[in-house]
C-alpha cells in the first residue's frame, strides 16, 4: 500500500474502521479526532504503513475519549483500547515523553507482535486483547 498522505484517504479509512467495530452505528464527529458512537466516545487515530512498527501518543485529548483507535497502516489492522489503561500508560514514570511537548507520551507499537513499548527500559503491554475489538453500543 502506498503512504496515506491525503486527510481524506486517512479519514476514508477511519470510518471503514468505524463500520467494521460498531456496523450500523455511525460516528459523529463530536472534537479533535473523537467520535462519538451511540453513548461511547473514541478518539481515532491513523499511522501510515511502514515497516510494522507504528508510531501513537497518548495526550490530553486522548484522555478525553472512552476509548482510543489505533489503526496500523489499513483498515484491516486496528487496537480498540479502553481509556483507562492508556490513563495508567500516560502516569507510569518512567513513559517515554515527547522530546517537544511535555505533557505528551509516547508509544511505538510493533504491529506484527501486538507488543506496545512505552516507557524505560523496554517497558511493554500486550495489545492482543484489543487487536480487532468490537464496540458494544
Amino acid at each position: 500500500m502506498a503512504y496515506i498522505s491525503s486527510k481524506q484517504q486517512r479519514d476514508d479509512i477511519k470510518m471503514d474502521v468505524f463500520a467494521s467495530i460498531a456496523p450500523g452505528s455511525p460516528p459523529m464527529a463530536c472534537g479533535r479526532e473523537i467520535y462519538r458512537v451511540r453513548i461511547t466516545s473514541v478518539h481515532a487515530r491513523y499511522c501510515a504503513p511502514g515497516t510494522g512498527n507504528y508510531k501513537f501518543n497518548i495526550n490530553p485529548n486522548t484522555l478525553r475519549a472512552d476509548y482510543e483507535l489505533w489503526i496500523c497502516g489499513n483498515p484491516k489492522h486496528w487496537y480498540l483500547i479502553p481509556s483507562d489503561l492508556l490513563r495508567q500508560i500516560y502516569k507510569h514514570p518512567a513513559a517515554y515523553c515527547d522530546s517537544h511537548h511535555s505533557e505528551i507520551r509516547v508509544v511505538s507499537v510493533n504491529a506484527g507482535t501486538h507488543k506496545a513499548g512505552y516507557a524505560a527500559p523496554s517497558i511493554t503491554f500486550d495489545l492482543s486483547p484489543y487487536f480487532g475489538a468490537l464496540l458494544h453500543v
